[in-house]
């Protein structure tokens, strides 16, 4: 911890970022369910729609804040919650809870089994990184064995991720991962994480799913080879410059933004954090408790409101 932030009036704590997390996250669902809603009742390509058009991708890019937050204090949680059992069970009931206002957001159904809430996505890493800190902890195993396990903790997480396709599958997983094994200044690992990651985002999310690309079909696989190449070289680049930042927290947060860039390139507007987190003073700040958690339904059950209110679903 940077002692000169510490207990100072001018660092920011876990409240403060979770609270600068909470408001990103809810500009950028009322973007991507209110007003995309709004715009598609619009005629394309006038004054209005244009603006509207300009307002999504400015609160969408605000947005890309939120989530690597989220999963930095999920790798936090575990590492200061007194029973890791309690808390993973609030990720599950949350994530249960969240189901349905999701849902009525996203699609206007009540339940819809195509897309599942971030929740699970959390409750996924931290089992993972239960599991990883559980090799490290309790096996003494030389290196090769010990990333073959940590590479197949990774593997079925991301697959369950996978099936259940849960709001930014394995990519989402993979950041939780990452910021773990950052953390523990493991530096080769995070290069196989998201690896797998890509693979499993590119192949077999995209290049698998029955996509009819017409008189291009043959040339299909030979591209997403050639991006999903290029991608994991730019992205390999980066996380190549993970262990020269100084600050841990700006270090594992990086880490985490570079893997999320690497499955959309507009996550890289997430890089605002690695500043952010260089003011964290690690002290819990003031408790919002299931404020916080309840948060997540709630704004989803009022989006949903206001799209029926004004016509859109």
């Amino acid at each position: 911890m940077n002692e000169s932030l510490k207990n100072s009036k001018y660092g920011l704590n876990r409240g403060n970022l979770k609270m600068i997390a909470l408001f990103c996250m809810a500009l950028d669902h009322i973007a991507a369910i209110v007003l995309t809603a709004w715009q598609n009742t619009l005629i394309k390509d006038t004054p209005l729609y244009i603006f509207d058009n300009f307002l999504i991708i400015f609160l969408r890019l605000i947005g890309r804040l939120a989530f690597p937050i989220f999963c930095f204090f999920i790798v936090e949680g575990l590492i200061h919650t007194r029973n890791v059992y309690k808390y993973a069970f609030r990720l599950l009931l949350l994530a249960l809870l969240s189901e349905i206002p999701f849902d009525l957001a996203h699609t206007a159904k009540l339940i819809d089994f195509n897309d599942q809430n971030v929740f699970w996505t959390l409750f996924l890493g931290l089992v993972a990184i239960y599991c990883i800190e559980g090799l490290y902890r309790k096996f003494k195993l030389k290196k090769p064995a010990l990333y073959l396990l940590i590479f197949i903790i990774a593997l079925l997480a991301d697959t369950v991720a996978y099936t259940i396709n849960c709001d930014y599958g394995a990519f989402g997983v993979s950041t939780i991962i990452i910021i773990y094994l950052v953390g523990r200044k493991e530096y080769f690992m995070p290069f196989v994480i998201n690896g797998l990651a890509l693979i499993n985002f590119y192949f077999v999310l995209i290049n698998l799913k029955g996509i009819d690309y017409g008189e291009n079909a043959d040339l299909a696989p030979i591209a997403f080879a050639v991006y999903i190449t290029f991608v994991l070289t730019v992205s390999s680049v980066a996380l190549f410059f993970t262990k020269f930042i100084k600050n841990k927290n700006s270090r594992k947060m990086y880490a985490a933004c570079v893997t999320l860039s690497a499955m959309s390139f507009d996550e890289a507007a997430a890089l605002v954090n690695v500043l952010l987190m260089k003011y964290y003073n690690g002290e819990k700040g003031r408790k919002i408790g299931w404020i916080f958690y309840l948060f997540y339904p709630l704004h989803f059950l009022i989006l949903a409101g206001i799209c029926k209110l004004l016509g859109f679903y």
